[in-house]
């Protein structure tokens, strides 16, 4: 089964949150792949990218901007 949502997507999960305008998330998979402005915060670092794709599984994650050229930015919140 795949669900997707659009517009202002807040994944919530212990001391971690993701934010982000689509979200498309298939079981059938095992993959969530959130993208559009995305955010993801936790206690020590906030990392800003284009997309973020997880297998639910494993939590295995690739991080990365639709441009080759752009990087991914990661900043420590201290």
């Amino acid at each position: 089964m795949d669900t997707i949502f659009s517009r202002d997507v807040i994944i919530n999960y212990l001391d971690n949150k993701i934010t982000g305008e689509y979200l498309d998330s298939s079981i059938q998979r095992n993959l969530m792949i959130i993208s559009r402005n995305v955010i993801y915060t936790n206690l020590e670092n906030i990392l800003k990218a284009d997309v973020i794709e997880m297998n639910i599984d494993t939590k295995d994650s690739k991080i990365f901007m639709y441009k080759n050229k752009e990087k991914v930015n990661i900043k420590s919140k201290q």
